[in-house]
């Protein structure tokens, strides 16, 4: 019998907050389309869609200009935050209408990234939307944008809702507004854990803006979350045709659209189709970004974390490595994305068994990410579970346990009771008592946790497959197969519908309900 290991992820989420626990890997490999920090995904979860602040509010740089912002970011020129008026537009467009001097202490450590990721956001939206987005927002909109940054900054996602209702049913008939505001609306639902709302306004921001890459990829991307692969395939190959056609096939944005492909793929199992495009992504930043960018080392752990999979450490290995290195030399040894990388290399030495070189990565992870974001961020948590789950499998019970409680109570802090990352937390603490021999404490953990992703994720989703074989597994090691044998007939239907017979996943619970003593 074999249980289904939720490892937390590695790496702090952003925005669109793709929330990935169907795999055991420090990380997602959809890496995103640009970043902003405004929520809690993902392979590095260094980059995602955002809506605040978009460009078109704007008038576009000039060519000038831009090269003129490159270099004030490359020289991480502070002063120009301060005293350049042109360059503190460029800080609130990117950081939602505030000054450098209103940013959290997390901001600030991802500032100069972000910044620069925000600026390739620009650069892309001036030629990739100009057909397709004419003009700029209207002024009533425009207008709102402060009032929704207030309500978000105090993660009043409910005035969000309530401020874009209104606006709804007063100027319902600005059509230049419609894709934005559908976009607005689904990721504010989002936020709040509702997919199913956020679905719907990414669908119609899709349908909208039917030629328009982000808005294919944002609806794509919650499709992904909520375990619908085969629906998001193809909106992923459309955005991809898209941006090679518009910007031609060796720009940025196709690296990072092929790796959205790569990354479906990759969750269905299908490691041979996901490679290539990882490479090709690989190569394309390469050339664009030079090979010292952070945006290579989030192309490199992508390809790493896909090979790792399939089980060829030797190949992932010094990816891991140059992904660690680059993002050193670039951000420095005590910023929370080079957390991020010390925890893939350390989760990688982990499953290779190599426990007393990956224990002090991880520690060094945990105490980055402490420093840079206090000790009651849910990066924080990762760390721990992480750090636990490498306790646990040397079999350093007494020590794994209050890490994992303590990343659990951060998480229902942070997040609230009833978010995905506090079922993650939720499997590892079950599991670590089921080892111990816990039973009793550990089948209502397994129970909420899966209570949890059915809520959030939905019935069919592969993660309530993870969490049904996990409680079915509990159950079978009690002797109690009548009640462990429908839970493992669901999670393989699911298995079967959303991943194929062959997916790693399926096999395994196929193999679990086999195992089962005939009556």
């Amino acid at each position: 019998m074999m249980i289904s290991s939720r490892k937390n992820r590695a790496n702090h989420t952003v925005a669109a907050v793709l929330f990935i626990i169907l795999m055991v890997q420090i990380g997602n490999p959809l890496s995103g389309w640009c970043t902003a920090p405004a929520g809690t995904a993902i392979i590095t979860g260094d980059e995602n869609i955002i809506a605040g602040g978009d460009v078109t509010v704007y008038k576009a740089p000039t060519n000038k200009q831009y090269a003129a912002f490159r270099k004030t970011i490359q020289q991480e020129d502070w002063d120009a935050t301060k005293n350049n008026p042109a360059f503190r537009k460029l800080v609130r467009a990117c950081n939602n209408g505030k000054n450098v001097e209103e940013l959290d202490k997390y901001s600030k450590a991802v500032f100069w990234e972000d910044l620069l990721k925000y600026l390739d956001k620009m650069e892309v939206a001036d030629a990739n939307y100009q057909q397709v987005k004419q003009g700029t927002v209207s002024d009533e909109l425009k207008s709102l944008y402060p009032k929704i940054d207030q309500a978000k900054n105090d993660f009043n996602y409910a005035e969000v809702n309530r401020l874009l209702q209104a606006f709804e049913e007063k100027h319902s008939g600005l059509v230049q507004d419609a894709a934005r505001f559908c976009y607005l609306k689904a990721q504010n639902y989002e936020l709040q854990i509702n997919y199913p709302e956020a679905e719907r306004y990414y669908r119609k921001a899709a349908a909208i803006e039917d030629q328009d890459s982000f808005y294919l990829i944002a609806f794509a991307s919650i499709l992904q979350i909520t375990g619908k692969y085969a629906e998001a395939e193809p909106l992923c190959r459309r955005a991809l045709a898209i941006t090679e056609k518009t910007l031609g096939p060796d720009h940025p944005n196709v690296a990072t659209c092929l790796s959205y492909l790569a990354g479906l793929l990759y969750y269905q199992g299908l490691y041979a189709a996901a490679e290539p495009l990882y490479h090709r992504a690989l190569a394309i930043n390469e050339k664009a970004l030079g090979t010292e960018h952070p945006g290579v080392a989030t192309s490199l752990n992508n390809l790493a974390l896909l090979l790792k999979t399939q089980g060829n450490y030797a190949a992932a290995e010094p990816l891991y490595r140059r992904a660690l290195a680059i993002r050193e030399k670039a951000l420095g040894s005590d910023h929370p994305i080079v957390a991020t990388s010390l925890n893939n290399l350390a989760s990688l030495l982990h499953d290779q068994g190599n426990y007393a070189e990956a224990e002090p990565l991880y520690r060094s992870a945990l105490a980055i990410m402490e420093k840079a974001l206090g000790p009651d961020h849910p990066d924080v948590a990762t760390s721990l579970n992480n750090l636990a789950s490498l306790l646990h499998d040397q079999g350093n019970y007494a020590e794994a346990e209050p890490l994992y409680r303590r990343a659990l109570a951060i998480n229902e802090k942070a997040l609230g009771p009833d978010h995905p990352f506090v079922a993650t937390s939720l499997n590892n603490l079950a599991f670590l008592l089921k080892t111990q021999g816990n039973y009793p404490e550990a089948e209502p953990l397994y129970r909420r946790a899966l209570e949890i992703c059915e809520k959030s994720l939905g019935p069919d989703h592969p993660s309530v497959a993870t969490d049904l074989n996990n409680l079915a597994v509990l159950l079978q090691v009690q002797g109690n197969y009548a009640a462990a044998e429908p839970l493992l007939r669901r999670a393989l239907a699911i298995d079967e519908k959303v991943l194929g017979k062959d997916h790693p996943q399926t096999i395994l619970h196929r193999n679990n309900l086999n195992s089962i003593p005939k009556p």
